[in-house]
């Protein structure tokens, strides 16, 4: 437009039926823009005018497929620019003119077209309009809103649940969802009838409302969990459901969603979720839902049940038999445990046995791992609602968990199942019953059509979870516990079942005992022992030999079932007549072992080994081995060990029982014999072969103190030498179960009995210290096991001579690592995954250089010839080390540690500080003294020893003078120009150790003095490169102790600028170097840097982030406060409080800044208390009280250290200082009262302006969902209860003031009444709920205010300040109180 606009004529343009009005004008959005643009137009309403015809344009054109104005950026960007404009426009205020436009033009088509159209979009064009939506939706929205029927906020909300779906993640979309949603909720909630609603929801928006609040959708959880409650809210209103109770029309809706085993319903992960609403929807509308009968309550409850019943039935339907579909039946159940559901005898118990039974037909047939997982945890859910459901198929569903395959998820739900079981038969006291189900379950193995190969059954089986070690110890302490006088005695007859089901076993006949046997005369063809059985690895095998070793392998479980149900009885049941039948049972064991085992000619079946095995580790267990006669034969079971076919388990137990038999002082069984065939065994076994490594464990873990004792020399080293022949830095084989070597090793070497033993001991010893030629071939095995030997057990002589065949060690393989150092390096880079010689080569220098090192940390180094240390030292300088930061790690420490052994040597002998000497020059001299390089990171590491154990007054000229040539050498390594880019971490620590070692050498510094300023300076303007600021602190502390014209105050400033913006990860390096350098500080610097601290906090510039590290800061300062600052101390501790108090976002902010706050006040109350002075008594009870008081708004998720902090405060000040206390002990109370009063829980199904009433008066800091619990009802128990321990206060006093231990009992009984009301209240509180578990954590705290109260005032508490209710929670905490009250008698 080239001419001016009137104000007429503007009006005609933006209502012109056309758009452009004219062919030749621009269009209308164009001309409102230009008039708005333009400030010389003066336009009456022109604000008026175009908001009306944005909005018009919108709402006409909403169903216009091409160029629709909604998803046109520049309307949106105007009537913001218009929307943002009129709140300064003087005719009249924005919501008078808009709610009278509103009135004319609705505001929800608009939204619903705009919300539509962004599918349409790609996702950056989505953003982008939404960024220009969001504000004036903010604006106008709350404006419109309540003019908005009801149906089309529903219809709103739609949209909300369509487009949601189909849109990424935005915020911008998130926040308009949830004002509607909102909104939906607010007008849904004052709505008089719901029952159209209802409706429409269903037939229209389930589907989508179903994908919208699915666990797989994007939607944040706050905003899911508000569409979840939206939607319930029209699902379960009071009109639907009392037209429907079950919600059957619901299901109506979701039974035409697609459903079958390989399409799932998208409804049914959030079944359980419904039903969990439902139920809670029943229970709050009961009273109208159901009509009153003869027993109100109960008839009330009942029908409640049976509804809720009919709607999980009504789910079960939607189920098929995937994993999802499990996955919700476990939900189900677990909301009829939760809400309980189930009564027995009623409507439901039908449903429910129809879960059970498609759980254990589950279990029986299914091969999917995840869902027989799920059966059994739907099995678990069963039992906690009610055994008796579960009761009749417990027969059919433990042997199933025998026969299942192991695996992590599968133990876990099988061992939860199992200690349900095993709980409710100990509360009932009917573990027989259990254990006799148990021996059942093993005795029905062979009559399972469906089981595999029982060879391939009996590996797995012993890992099951009913036959694991964590099922097995539970079952044994509960046997022991809970067993009753008849039940032990029912229980030793069990030898009779046992004694009949062996019998049934051998007497299997004979051509079938043999089938499996290979013929005599066919040559057999040896195998190695790592390899598996061939008739286990084979095919398998026939029906008849199937039989028998099924039958074996139900005898070998029974057996292991029966020595733990016999070898843990209660003793005190045990009579004489049980003990002798245990005895008999363990005998008859015995006996039938060896006529199944030596009493035979032909070879030992599997079954036979697996029923013998079993056998004697029932002997073993009961134990039959301490009483029973020694038979003749047992020296036949040594000759089955030699047999090459015999399993590795049998071998385990025979060996075992023999060792077990060989203990007794009147047996014929020799241990060195025993040993010996076990030691053969062992070396005839592969290095990883279960059946050695089994046997060797069971010799160090249960036999060493009986080898140690009988064994002879030469069987204990052979012992040693197969213990020690398995490398200790073998990594462990994660997909490989069971034993492995390395744990044999491991749990030997950590074995303090292990190393007490005499015998052992010397063969120990004597294989770690061998001759130098064996030695010398295996230098890096003996090394690496050193470093696992307590050094207390090695000899003098040994000590010495090992340590001198290590330093030997190292020259040679140092020299011929640098010898072929390029050679080899190249050979590395071509071969990485293989294993070389030089890798072997520097592993083996690693291990000898850290053992030299823990050597010389327990002073075990041999120091005394000065020229060969000083010699090694050299050689340890001049080594090249590999990026191996170990290797390093060890070699600095290491020459430090000869070094400084020269050095306190060096006033006594003069060759020791010629020795040393050299050494420094030879550093000095070093061409490799570049950064990182080994001699600069030693030379570093030895100036922070020399600066804190030497002086230089107690050293020789000669060697200072050594010192000063290697302080200018090291100098150019430390130098650098600072610029853009920032040095290195070394760098900077570099400089600040030069400038140390200067100083305390006393040589000038130089003029050039300001590499830390350079570096903090330019951290700060490049915080995305923060790096290094513990390093870059240091420097500058050390600038300040050590240059002469630095300025301080920009030191100190810059320091404390690098500690506010530096990460939280770096807290605890900073905070080391801000403790070391502020104690050194003067009171003038001291002084400066606490005012740099006020001013920062005081400036509110900083963000909260920056202000918490500013808080750390203050609180590391105080602590480590230089002498004679006590009264910058205290001015500085009260203006922070005064600061924190008058600041709202020091106790209503974030809840990291309220807690750093609080630590700050709990460090000067616990560490330094004496600073503390009357006036600030009073600002930390204000502080406190502010922290604790309620709020209308809170955070997602509690921080209970906040209420920690609070009572650590008043704790420290109670015991510490109870002389301030005194003074202001209404102060105190009120603040008891609010810690009290925060304990509160909110009451669950409240609604929402009732939970506002609660909420309220809350903290911030505290979830509503999340009350404090346990930890913190102890933490409040222990503060009252040092209002009556006796303390002295801890104050400056005169030197010859006494002063008497006393406590606040008398002082605080006036105000002792008044805390116990705000718990009575608390407890009271009809809309309120405190736990079981914390109440009684307070009652001892508790106690102490009502031994401070005493009669009179619970009396006038009594009579003045509760009601009928307070009374009675009163008396219960009195007569609790009275219970445990000492009255001096006993």
């Amino acid at each position: 437009m080239t001419t001016q606009l009137s104000a007429q004529s503007f009006v005609r343009l933006l209502k012109a039926p056309t758009d452009p009005p004219n062919p030749q004008s621009p269009p209308k959005i164009e001309i409102a823009c230009t008039a708005w643009e333009d400030t010389t137009l003066h336009i009456p309403n022109k604000h008026e005018l175009i908001a009306e015809f944005i909005l018009t344009r919108l709402l006409k054109d909403k169903s216009k497929a091409n160029d629709n104005p909604a998803v046109d950026a520049r309307y949106w960007c105007l009537l913001r620019k218009v929307l943002d404009a009129s709140v300064g426009v003087n005719a009249r205020g924005p919501k008078v003119w808009l709610g009278s436009l509103l009135n004319r033009t609705p505001l929800a088509p608009i939204i619903v077209s705009t919300l539509t159209l962004l599918r349409d979009l790609s996702d950056a064009d989505s953003k982008c309009l939404l960024l220009l939506v969001l504000p004036c939706f903010s604006v106008l929205w709350p404006l419109s809103v309540h003019k908005i029927g009801l149906e089309t906020l529903l219809e709103c909300f739609g949209t909300i649940l369509d487009v949601s779906g189909e849109l990424g993640s935005n915020e911008a979309l998130e926040s308009v969802c949830e004002v509607m949603v909102h909104s939906y909720r607010e007008a849904l909630g004052n709505a008089t009838n719901k029952k159209k609603l209802h409706t429409t929801f269903l037939q229209t928006h389930l589907s989508s409302w179903i994908r919208a609040v699915l666990p797989s959708s994007h939607l944040p959880p706050q905003l899911n969990e508000t569409v979840y409650a939206a939607g319930t809210e029209t699902l379960f209103s009071l009109d639907a459901l009392r037209a429907s109770p079950s919600s059957e029309s619901l299901f109506t809706v979701l039974s035409s969603f697609p459903n079958s085993p390989s399409q799932t319903s998208p409804a049914i992960p959030l079944l359980p979720r419904l039903f969990g609403t439902h139920t809670h929807s029943l229970r709050r509308y009961r009273t109208t839902l159901f009509p009153a009968s003869q027993n109100k309550t109960q008839g009330r409850e009942n029908d409640m049940k049976v509804t809720s019943m009919a709607f999980f039935n009504s789910c079960l339907k939607l189920l098929t038999g995937n994993a999802q579909s499990w996955e919700a039946r476990v939900g189900l159940i677990s909301i009829i445990e939760s809400e309980r559901l189930y009564v027995s005898q009623g409507e439901g118990e039908g449903v429910v046995e129809c879960v059970r039974d498609d759980a254990v037909r589950v279990v029986e047939g299914e091969t999917e791992e995840k869902v027989v997982r799920l059966a059994l945890d739907v099995l678990a859910v069963l039992a906690r609602v009610d055994y008796d459901v579960i009761e009749p198929v417990v027969g059919r569903v433990l042997p199933q968990l025998i026969l299942i395959l192991p695996s992590p998820s599968m133990h876990k739900s099988a061992i939860a199942f199992l200690n349900l079981l095993l709980n409710f038969h100990s509360k009932t006291r009917t573990l027989h019953a259990y254990s006799n189900a148990l021996l059942d379950a093993c005795t029905s193995l062979p009559s399972i059509t469906s089981l595999a190969s029982p060879r391939d059954i009996y590996g797995h089986a012993h890992t099951s979870a009913i036959i694991g070690h964590i099922h097995l110890s539970s079952l044994a302490q509960a046997l022991r516990t809970f067993l009753t006088p008849t039940q032990v005695k029912e229980a030793a007859q069990i030898s009779s079942t046992l004694q009949e089901k062996f019998d049934a076993y051998q007497n299997l006949p004979s051509l079938i005992k043999t089938s499996e046997v290979e013929p005599e005369d066919r040559p057999r063809k040896k195998r190695r022992k790592s390899e598996p059985a061939a008739s286990s690895a084979g095919s398998a095998p026939a029906k008849d030999t199937r039989e028998i070793d099924a039958c074996a392998l139900s005898l070998s479980l029974t057996l292991k079932f029966a020595a733990l149900f016999l070898s843990n009885l209660p003793s005190s049941f045990v009579t004489a007549e049980i003990r002798e039948a245990v005895r008999e049972a363990g005998a008859w064991a015995i006996e039938a072992s060896l006529s199944l085992l030596c009493k035979r000619s032909s070879k030992i079946s599997w079954a036979d080994q697996v029923t013998g095995a079993a056998l004697l580790r029932f002997a073993y267990h009961l134990p039959a081995w301490k009483y029973v006669e020694e038979p003749g034969d047992i020296r036949g079971l040594l000759e089955v060990v030699k047999v090459e076919e015999v399993e590795g388990e049998l071998v385990l137990e025979i060996l075992r029982f023999l060792l077990a038999l060989s203990s007794r002082s009147d047996t014929d069984v020799d241990v060195e014999t025993v040993f010996d065939i076990a030691l053969t065994y062992v070396e005839m076994q592969e290095p990883d072969s279960q059946s050695g490594l089994m046997v060797l464990y069971l010799i160090v873990e249960r036999w060493l103190d009986l080898i140690d004792a009988q064994a002879s020399k030469s069987s204990i080293d052979r012992l040693i030498n197969l213990i020690f022949s398995i490398s200790p830095s073998s990594p462990r084989q994660a997909d490989v179960q069971g034993l492995q070597p390395r744990d044999v090793l491991w749990g030997v070497l950590h074995n303090a009995q292990f190393w007490e033993m005499g015998s052992v001991r010397a063969s120990v010893l004597a294989y770690l210290n061998p001759s130098p030629s064996s030695l010398k071939s295996d230098l890096g095995r003996t090394y690496c096991l050193l470093l696992y030997v307590p050094p207390e057990y090695l000899t003098r002589q040994a000590r010495v001579e090992l340590v001198r065949r290590a330093v030997e060690g190292d020259v040679t393989i140092s020299s011929a690592l640098h010898t072929n150092n390029k050679e080899e390096t190249a050979k590395r880079k071509r071969k990485r995954h293989g294993a070389s010689d030089q890798e072997v080569a520097w592993k083996t220098l690693l291990h000898i250089r850290v053992f030299l090192q823990r050597m010389g940390q327990l002073g075990y180094l041999n120091t005394s010839d000065y020229d060969s240390a000083g010699d090694y030292v050299k050689h340890l300088m001049s080594t090249e080390v590999l990026d191996d930061a170990v290797l390093r790690g060890a070699t600095i420490n290491l020459a430090e540690l000869y070094i400084v052994a020269l050095l306190r040597a060096s006033d006594k002998d003069p060759s020791a500080s010629t020795a040393c000497a050299s050494v420094f020059s030879s550093i000095a001299q070093s061409s490799s003294l570049e950064e990182g390089s080994l001699p600069q990171l030693c030379v570093l590491q030895l100036v922070e020893r020399l600066t804190q154990d030497f002086s230089v007054s107690s050293l020789s000229d000669s060697l200072v003078a050594s010192m000063k040539d290697l302080h200018t050498a090291v100098t150019p390594a430390a130098q650098f120009n600072i610029g853009d880019a920032l040095p290195s971490s070394g760098t900077v620590k570099a400089w600040a150790r030069h400038l140390s070692f200067g100083h305390w050498l006393g040589v000038p510094a130089t003029s050039a003095s300001g590499y830390g300023r350079q570096i903090a300076a330019t951290m700060l303007r490049n915080r995305g490169k923060f790096n290094s600021p513990a390093e870059t602190l240091g420097l500058l502390f050390e600038e300040l102790r050590c240059l002469p014209n630095v300025d301080r105050g920009m030191h100190l400033d810059l320091a404390i600028g690098v500690y506010a913006f530096s990460t939280a990860e770096d807290q605890v390096a900073l905070n080391e170097v801000v403790s070391n350098g502020a104690k050194h500080l003067p009171i003038d610097d001291f002084s400066h840097l606490l005012d740099t601290v006020y001013e920062a906090l005081a400036s509110a510039r900083f963000p909260p982030a920056q202000c918490v590290r500013l808080v750390h800061a203050a609180t590391v300062l105080l602590r480590d406060a230089p002498q004679g600052t006590l009264k910058i101390v205290q001015e500085f501790f009260s203006l922070c409080l005064d600061h924190f108090i008058g600041n709202t976002q020091f106790f209503a902010g974030p809840a990291d800044l309220t807690v750093a706050c609080l630590e700050f006040v709990v460090r000067q109350c616990s560490d330094r208390p004496a600073a503390l002075c009357a006036t600030n008594l009073g600002p930390i009870h204000v502080l406190l009280s502010k922290v604790l008081c309620g709020s209308p708004t809170h955070d997602s998720s509690t921080t209970s250290s906040v209420f920690h902090s609070a009572t650590a405060i008043l704790n420290a000040l109670v015991r510490l200082r109870r002389d301030l206390v005194i003074n202001i002990l209404p102060h105190l109370g009120m603040v008891l009262r609010q810690l009290v009063s925060c304990m509160r829980g909110l009451r669950p199904q409240l609604a929402a302006k009732q939970s506002h009433i609660v909420t309220d008066t809350l903290p911030s800091w505290i979830a509503p969902l999340a009350p404090l619990g346990v930890s913190e009802a102890r933490a409040l128990a222990r503060l009252f209860t040092s209002l009556t321990t006796k303390t002295v206060p801890r104050a400056h006093m005169q030197p010859n003031t006494e002063q008497k231990a006393e406590s606040l009992s008398k002082p605080f009984a006036k105000h002792a009444a008044y805390v116990v009301t705000a718990y009575i209240d608390a407890v009271n509180d009809p809309l309120c709920v405190m736990r079981a578990d914390v109440r009684r954590e307070l009652e001892p705290g508790l106690f102490s205010l009502c031994e401070m109260m005493g009669t009179y005032s619970r009396d006038a508490l009594m009579v003045s300040a509760l009601d009928a209710g307070g009374k009675s929670v009163m008396k219960v905490l009195w007569k609790e109180y009275e219970k445990q009250r000492y009255v001096g008698k006993g």
